[in-house]
């Protein structure tokens, strides 16, 4: 009884649970700078990543810190990067004036025009108003919800 239970709890949730939608959340959340959303929104593995980067961080917070300042144009001490979160770091990237200047310039630019999806993978695929082009982005579903599952970084 229980096994029937999990597997219509799993239905249910597999059934619910959109690509698209999810996608579109994530999004949202890149143009509000929500790093919370956005990492939650990746994939386990990358967010195991993200945590491995965390750690090598804090072994050299000074020069984590220039690498930023040149590479993302952001304004950040040492300091502030010791105490940075998994969160808090893709805030940063998301926030910052080199990531922000990549972004369309307004959100409802960006389409999510449609999804292939294969068991618990999907493609995404998304259109910028301005162009002409679609683009593929993958997804998993873990613990419920899509996650981008290509490389963060």
């Amino acid at each position: 009884m229980k096994i029937v239970l999990l597997f219509i709890l799993f239905l249910a949730t597999v059934l619910s649970a959109s690509p698209e939608e999810d996608m579109n959340l994530i999004i949202d959340a890149v143009y509000r700078a929500d790093g919370e959303t956005v990492y939650r929104g990746l994939s386990n593995e990358n967010q195991e990543a993200i945590s491995m980067v965390m750690v090598m961080m804090t072994l050299a917070p000074d020069q984590v810190a220039l690498q930023l300042r040149e590479q993302l144009d952001v304004q950040i001490s040492p300091s502030e990067v010791a105490s940075l979160s998994e969160q808090g770091l893709v805030a940063v990237i998301i926030d910052s004036p080199f990531f922000r200047r990549e972004l369309p310039y307004s959100r409802d630019m960006i389409t999510c025009e449609s999804h292939t999806m294969l068991g618990d993978t999907a493609l995404v695929y998304l259109s910028v108003s301005d162009g002409d082009s679609l683009y593929g982005y993958p997804m998993m579903l873990q613990e419920g919800s899509w996650r981008i599952a290509g490389n963060f970084f």
